[in-house]
């Protein structure tokens, strides 16, 4: 997992400029962010993010399991130190981008399932 983080930060600025003037054709820019409430920590996708600077807000698309203190569908704010990964759709190439951390998890899953997953969403893992 720490591989995918580094792969992510690697290639934050890059996904950023990109989502502040997407190209036609692509869609559904998220950030994977790590957020805690003191002793646990959990990591959410936001969508509609923004920023300014090193401050973000968006909108959190998972419901907490561990970390009560947000819901699903809330704005929160957060810093460019808790961005661990990031993801787009490219439809013109029927690709998902980024999204460094499903690939490390995917390396526990059976290969069968590993495949399939990769297939549905376009997904590279290298």
């Amino acid at each position: 997992m720490r591989a995918a983080f580094a792969k992510a930060a690697a290639t934050l600025d890059e996904f950023l400029a990109k989502a502040a003037a997407p190209q036609a054709g692509t869609s559904n820019y998220a950030l994977k962010v790590a957020i805690s409430d003191g002793r646990d920590t959990e990591y959410f996708w936001v969508s509609d993010f923004s920023n300014e600077g090193d401050r973000f807000s968006g909108t959190l698309k998972n419901e907490p399991r561990v970390v009560k203190k947000y819901k699903s569908g809330e704005r929160i704010q957060f810093s460019k130190a808790q961005i661990t990964d990031w993801m787009y759709i490219d439809g013109a190439k029927r690709r998902m981008m980024g999204n460094f951390t499903a690939c490390a998890l995917l390396t526990e899953e059976p290969p069968a399932q590993a495949q399939a997953f990769k297939k549905r969403y376009g997904l590279q893992c290298e």
